[in-house]
C-alpha cells in the first residue's frame, strides 16, 4: 500500500528526470541581442585575393564538403542596449543565413529560433582583416530557445558572450565603429 507521500515523490521525480532530458537542448543566456534583418544594408565583396585564400585554405585542410564563405554586412547588432556594427555576415552560397560574431548565433531566415552553430565538424576561419569568413561542414546546431521567429525584420534572442574571432567584443569599440573598406 502506498503513502500519501508517494505521489509527491513520484511527482518530484517526474519533474526533476523531466528537466534532464532537455538539459543542454537550449543555448539561451543572459545577453540580449536584437537585429533587424529586413533593413536595407551592404555587404563586403570578396576580391580575387580573397577567393584565392580561402581555395588555399581549404586546400591545405584537404577539405571536399561543401564551403560557405560568409561576407561582413553593415546589419547593426543591439546588445544588450549598445550598438554594434560589423558583427553580422551574411552568406553568399546561401543568402538566407546570417553568422553573428557576438554570441555565436546562426540566424536561418523563416525559421522558429536562431542557433548556436558548431556541431558536427563545423568551423570557421577568417583572414586577419574579418571582411569575410570561411565555413566549412555547416550543419546546424543548437536553438536559443529564448529567439524570436527569425525572418525579414527584428530577431531578438539572449546568449552567451561567446565570440569564435575575438573582433567584434566591448574591449573592440574602436574597431566595431566603421565597416572596412
Amino acid at each position: 500500500m502506498l503513502s500519501r507521500k508517494s505521489p509527491i515523490a513520484v511527482f518530484l521525480l517526474l519533474l526533476v528526470t523531466s528537466g534532464l532530458a532537455v538539459a543542454g537542448d537550449d543555448a539561451s543566456g543572459p545577453i540580449p541581442y536584437k537585429t533587424d534583418l529586413g533593413q536595407s544594408f551592404t555587404v563586403y565583396a570578396m576580391s580575387e585575393s580573397d577567393n584565392a585564400w580561402s581555395a588555399s585554405l581549404v586546400d591545405r585542410l584537404k577539405y571536399t564538403g561543401t564551403v560557405v564563405h560568409f561576407v561582413r554586412t553593415s546589419l547593426p547588432l543591439q546588445v544588450n542596449g549598445k550598438t554594434v556594427k560589423g558583427a553580422i555576415y551574411q552568406a553568399i552560397e546561401k543568402p538566407d543565413y546570417f553568422y553573428v560574431v557576438n554570441g555565436d548565433a546562426m540566424l536561418q531566415l523563416d525559421t522558429k529560433w536562431a542557433y548556436s552553430p558548431g556541431v558536427g565538424g563545423f568551423s570557421m576561419h577568417a583572414p586577419q582583416s574579418r571582411n569575410f569568413i570561411v565555413c566549412l561542414n555547416l550543419s546546424g546546431g543548437v536553438p536559443f530557445l529564448s529567439s524570436s521567429p527569425v525572418r525579414k525584420g527584428e530577431v531578438s534572442w539572449k546568449g552567451h558572450d561567446w565570440n569564435r574571432f575575438k573582433c567584434c567584443t566591448p574591449a573592440s569599440y574602436r574597431f566595431r565603429t566603421a565597416m572596412p573598406d
